[in-house]
């Protein structure tokens, strides 16, 4: 899978108050994502990819930040920069995704920077602006939950849709996040033929871990959370 197609995989994010460390720490909000223009996560672990000359593997870091946010109508978009996907299928010198998150009461959206930019065009009716096909969070999240094109979650396999498998206490340390009884981490997968994605979401964090996996040409990827840094204007 080409980086530009893996997009429609994301999903992300929590909300916070200033706490220990003289850093922001987060005090989980349900149902609720810090995207305030200047939040940022870091993420750290193992990436593999096949070469010529045959897998190359590497201890990697990676940041995922929000840059704009604007709002119009029933529509917020965030104007966002890096994510763990930018690691599928990585290349040497590989730099951070450009793109955009669309809210919509809920739903969250994972699509191009051109959709966050007809947000600010007054005369764009914003017609077709977002599709099923790039939802990546609906909201409340619940084991069993399934969500994204309408065609397919009837499939009797869960697959090419978005999949709440599980939901279990939240308990690892993260520079930036204060520990609360009230954590729940939810694992989310998107299954395919070719490919498998976990997203651990935790509401109040975000994304916590993310993993992939191809099942011919080699690709994996394996990043967690190490440090979460909020917004100053949260």
């Amino acid at each position: 899978m080409k980086q530009k197609d893996s997009l429609v995989l994301l999903c992300v994010m929590g909300i916070f108050i200033f706490g220990v460390f003289g850093i922001r720490n987060i005090q989980a909000e349900e149902n609720d994502f810090p995207l305030a223009p200047g939040t940022y996560w870091v993420y750290e672990g193992l990436v593999k990819w096949q070469v010529e000359s045959g897998v190359k593997e590497r201890q990697m870091t990676w940041k995922m930040e929000v840059i704009k946010k604007v709002e119009r109508g029933e529509f917020t978009g965030y104007l966002m920069k890096g994510h763990p996907i930018d690691l599928v299928f990585y290349e040497d010198g590989r730099i951070s995704s450009d793109y955009a998150i669309i809210r919509n009461g809920e739903k969250f959206y994972e699509t191009d920077v051109e959709t966050f930019q007809r947000l600010k065009d007054l005369q764009d009716k914003l017609e077709n602006l977002v599709s099923d096909a790039e939802l990546t969070l609906d909201l409340p999240l619940m084991p069993g939950k399934k969500f994204g094109e309408a065609e397919m979650l009837d499939r009797e396999d869960d697959s090419y849709c978005w999949m709440v498998k599980e939901a279990r206490p939240f308990s690892r340390q993260i520079n930036g996040v204060a520990l609360s009884d009230t954590l729940t981490e939810y694992l989310l997968t998107f299954a395919t033929l070719p490919e498998d994605v976990v997203v651990h979401f935790t509401p109040g964090i975000g994304i916590t871990r993310f993993e992939y996996v191809h099942h011919g040409t080699i690709s994996e990827v394996d990043v967690s959370l190490i440090e979460y840094h909020a917004s100053s204007s949260q």
